[in-house]
């Protein structure tokens, strides 16, 4: 604070107090907008007397016209600033009908006398002496804020921004075969511990996943992921002990902000998450509510083998292959029956089967698996952020959406920081219609994981939906800047083309996606439907005969098959393969418009009762 505002406003013993009252009510930010400010200081310029709120809205906001909701809303953030009860009007008084008044008490500082017997202030000498006020107790802090505000240029809910965090996989300094999930494991225990924390920002693990292969220099990787602190690490394994050593930097300027090496048996590997997640937090200032602090401390299991297949499923799952769900799945089972009370494996377990249905296995052999598991997860924590997502994602696949949306809600009000529950969320938002909605929760979830190319072909998805197929090519086109290689917004482009009959350009997304991921059906089934609309009915048949055989060896959708015949014009058989879909629990059944508009399917009275069926349960 400038030397001369603190002079000028004495607050005495109280000082400090206020200010810590006003900044923090019970570890939690009340954020004073400039305009909260305003209203503030027009109040106490007019106290004594009544201000009417036409006169306020004038006086804060002199060239705009806004709603009398706005000049509430300042007035109660004031109230909860100034440490007011509900009802309570010690400060503040609302005058029914007409407007408010500064009732507070106040007295005047003295004020120096010039050497020409003027009175004079350091800070208003040429604007009078109304604001030499200085209010006992609260209102002294208030206006500490308001000298702050104005003369370092950034208000309160600057300072509450939360800060943003990346945990990078942990080195293996000395590699053993069967040990190569250990440091993506390590990395998304802290990562997942410290996401529970609302005052910062953690990459998730998916977005770090690209330094397990190819390690990066610590600052530019930070750049790369755009966050303030970067956390780094590497292991060192022996055959009783396990050495990690972690480092902590600001990425602006490289400065070493915390350095540690623990030496533990490969047990000890619980005691350095715990040590790791809870020294960052304090390294980095944050303020830790009650639950926060739990949600740092615990631990999910005891079992330090089960703790490792868990890391060993996680780790499957990542690489989001056939081979690593049908893993993923046998380490969660694992890990479960080590610990039956592992809540957090049981999550994962229903995220791993809701991911395989309708691609690895036949939905209604997984969905019911899928729930069984959120269910067992959420027995043992109901407070499982990751447990209510992993139950909405089932519910949701089971076609129940209203159920499904309850679960998405309370997970995101549990941990507002899950980039996989927002995914999870703008999907069913697309199921129900409500695309705009979708496209809005994957904004914040771009805002936690900036360089995730999921999170754009989503934004595809939901503007492919709506029918603004301009806007979700540029979606799909902005995740293939981010990456190059992700075939699922190669796919999704395909369909934004075909949509426009633009049939080279979807071709040519089509190939691109089966060209990099070669056991993508859906690619397939777009890229064959695309050559039926085309005209090039025998390649599109090739490729059918392609699917048939794929089918022999692993789970296809039928609907899959049902878009090629619509496509064709098939219209019996792909109503066949439809409800072969309802018959399956498919999925891709809360999309069927994406289907009637070929063949004439929509005004087919088949198709009709397929479509209430399906949303029947919803």
């Amino acid at each position: 604070m400038p030397e001369q505002t603190k002079d000028f406003y004495d607050f005495g013993p109280f000082r400090a107090d206020v200010l810590r009252r006003i900044l923090l009510r019970d570890d939690v930010p009340i954020p004073l907008t400039s305009k909260a400010f305003d209203t503030l200081e027009a109040l106490l310029r007019n106290r004594d007397r009544v201000m009417e709120k036409e006169e306020l809205l004038k006086a804060i906001w002199p060239d705009s016209f806004v709603e009398e909701a706005n000049l509430t809303q300042n007035v109660s953030t004031l109230r909860k600033a100034l440490c007011e009860l509900p009802g309570e009007h010690r400060y503040i008084a609302t005058v029914p009908g007409r407007g408010y008044r500064f009732v507070g008490e106040v007295r005047e500082p003295r004020i120096e006398t010039s050497s020409a017997g003027e009175k004079a202030s350091p800070l208003f000498a040429k604007r009078g002496r109304w604001l030499a006020l200085a209010l006992v107790l609260v209102l002294a802090g208030a206006f500490a804020a308001v000298a702050i505000l104005r003369w370092r240029g950034q208000g309160l809910a600057d300072a509450a921004r939360p800060r943003s965090l990346a945990v990078l996989p942990f080195r293996q300094l000395t590699p053993r075969p069967g040990d190569e999930y250990l440091g993506v494991g390590l990395a998304d225990a802290v990562i997942t511990r410290l996401s529970n924390v609302r005052e910062l920002v953690v990459r998730p693990t998916d977005a770090v996943l690209r330094y397990a292969s190819a390690p990066a220099d610590p600052l530019t990787a930070g750049r790369e992921l755009k966050v303030e602190e970067l956390l780094s690490g590497g292991i060192q394994q022996s055959e009783n002990r396990i050495r990690v050593t972690v480092q902590l930097i600001r990425v602006a300027d490289g400065r070493p902000l915390w350095a540690e090496t623990f030496d533990e048996s490969p047990a000890g590997l619980f005691d350095i998450e715990d040590s790791v997640s809870s020294q960052v937090a304090e390294k980095m200032a944050l303020r830790l509510g009650v639950a926060e602090k739990a949600q740092l401390a615990r631990r999910y299991t005891e079992n330090v083998e089960a703790w490792r297949d868990y890391l060993q499923g996680r780790y499957s799952e990542f690489r989001f292959t056939r081979e690593g769900m049908d893993k993923a799945i046998e380490y969660f089972h694992r890990a479960i029956a080590l610990d039956p009370g592992y809540a957090i494996a049981w999550a994962g377990l229903a995220d791993a089967y809701t991911t395989a249905s309708d691609w690895v296995l036949p939905p209604r052999e997984a969905l019911p698996k899928a729930e069984a598991a959120a269910r067992k997860a959420l027995s043992f924590d109901d407070r499982l952020a990751e447990a209510h997502g992993s139950l909405g994602h089932a519910l949701m696949h089971e076609w129940r959406l209203r159920e499904a949306g309850s679960e998405f809600q309370r997970a995101l009000a549990l941990n507002p920081n899950n980039t996989s529950i927002y995914f999870a969320w703008s999907e069913y938002l697309s199921a129900v219609g409500r695309y705009d909605e979708g496209v809005a929760a994957l904004t914040k979830a771009r805002q936690l994981d900036p360089l995730s190319p999921a999170l754009p072909t989503m934004v595809s998805w939901c503007l492919y939906l709506k029918g603004d197929y301009a806007g979700a090519i540029r979606a799909a086109d902005a995740a293939i800047q981010l990456d190059s290689g992700f075939w699922f917004a190669y796919m999704e482009n395909g369909y934004n083309w075909l949509a426009l009959r633009r049939y080279p350009e979807a071709i040519a997304q089509f190939g691109k996606a089966v060209s990099l991921n070669p056991e993508s059906i859906i690619s397939l089934s777009g890229l064959a439907g695309t050559y039926a609309r085309a005209g090039r009915r025998d390649e599109a048949l090739a490729l059918v005969a392609r699917m048939n055989d794929m089918s022999k060896r692993q789970y296809v959708a039928p609907v899959d098959f049902a878009f090629v015949y619509a496509a064709l014009g098939e219209r019996d058989r792909a109503l066949e393969y439809l409800q072969a879909g309802y018959n399956e629990q498919s999925e891709m059944m809360l999309y069927l418009q994406l289907y009637g508009q070929y063949a004439g399917l929509s005004a087919d009275p088949r198709f009709q009762e397929l479509q209430r069926r399906v949303r029947a349960g919803s």
